[in-house]
């Protein structure tokens, strides 16, 4: 646990790095891979919402509650994939956040929600259902679309599968967007935190160190073709848009 000293280290300038995306995204990957290096602290979900600079105070006390920021270190990275914490854009930009946005097709993403809570969270939680994790990723769409409306092209938008179809040129990427000086590695140390609790995902890939390429295999899952089919048009129209807005990037 981290001393006084350590807390009182909360006052140390460190620009953000917040993900928005959504669960089943490879964001626990992404987190891992930004975590490692560094010039970065943080690499799970603090469960927290963005919504004033307390936030930003309180993102790094939480972080201190496990860890200590590293000694040469410039940015403090989190992630945010669910509706319920708040996120105010123009206070993150007035705050030189660099921001993430990551979607992933829901022909990959709904079985893979489905399955992590059958499997290893709650099997009589909505999200177990296809209707639950349909709405939630539903839901968690609008919302990314309506972020990217806000901060129009101050953001960088990733397919959630470039990290692992995509290695080299996805690292290499985003070490030039976020203006790192240590390349970005496609190994990565297991934290304390790694799938601890609701810290983020809890599969054996996350534990090798490493990017997999592993398929999960899904056939046991149901879905609702018909609605499927609405779903991946929902996700193109919004995807489509949010490029269009990072197109224009400065």
């Amino acid at each position: 646990m981290p001393s006084i000293f350590h807390k009182l280290n909360a006052a140390k300038k460190l620009q953000p790095i917040i993900m928005l995306s959504h669960m089943r995204a490879n964001t626990s990957l992404f987190g891992h891979i930004l975590g490692n290096n560094p010039e970065i602290n943080g690499y799970y979900e603090m469960h927290i919402g963005y919504y004033s600079w307390k936030s930003l105070i309180r993102q790094k006390l939480k972080f201190l509650e496990e860890h200590y920021f590293k000694k040469h270190s410039k940015f403090i990275f989190d992630k945010v994939l669910h509706n319920e914490h708040e996120v105010n854009c123009e206070m993150l930009l007035a705050h030189k956040a660099k921001i993430i946005i990551s979607l992933r097709s829901p022909e990959e993403t709904i079985p893979s929600i489905i399955k992590l809570y059958q499997d290893k969270i709650d099997s009589n939680h909505k999200f177990a259902t296809f209707d639950g994790a349909s709405e939630y990723y539903k839901n968690r769409l609008d919302t990314l679309n309506k972020y990217s409306e806000i901060l129009k092209n101050n953001f960088i938008y990733l397919d959630a599968n470039d990290i692992k179809e995509k290695t080299e040129e996805t690292l290499n990427y985003l070490q030039q967007e976020l203006s790192l000086n240590i390349p970005l590695s496609t190994e990565y140390n297991i934290q304390n935190m790694t799938g601890i609790g609701e810290s983020g995902d809890h599969s054996d890939n996350l534990k090798l160190g490493k990017i997999s390429h592993a398929k999960t295999d899904f056939s046991d899952i149901q879905i609702n073709k018909e609605k499927m089919k609405e779903l991946e048009y929902d996700y193109n129209q919004i995807r489509n848009k949010i490029i269009e807005f990072q197109k224009n990037r400065k």
